[in-house]
């Protein structure tokens, strides 16, 4: 398994490479899951965003998680 900070960059750029926007909230969605060795659960990468963002809807984390599977 690649470290934290490999898997995040892997993230962007497939993000990029499909011409997606990597928003603050966006990329804190990615941080969360490139540093998190297990599945955390929707309302735990939630409260986690939120407390650098805190206007983050919990839509917006759903949609980057959606987009993320449905890009691999």
């Amino acid at each position: 398994m690649a470290d934290p900070k490999t898997r995040l960059n892997q993230m962007v750029t497939k993000l990029r490479e499909q011409d997606y926007r990597i928003t603050p909230q966006r990329f804190a969605v990615l941080k969360i899951l490139a540093g998190n060795k297990g599945h955390p659960g929707v309302e735990q990468i939630y409260e986690q965003v939120r407390k650098d963002f805190p206007t983050t809807s919990l839509a917006t984390v759903y949609k980057t998680l959606t987009l993320m599977k449905e890009i691999g």
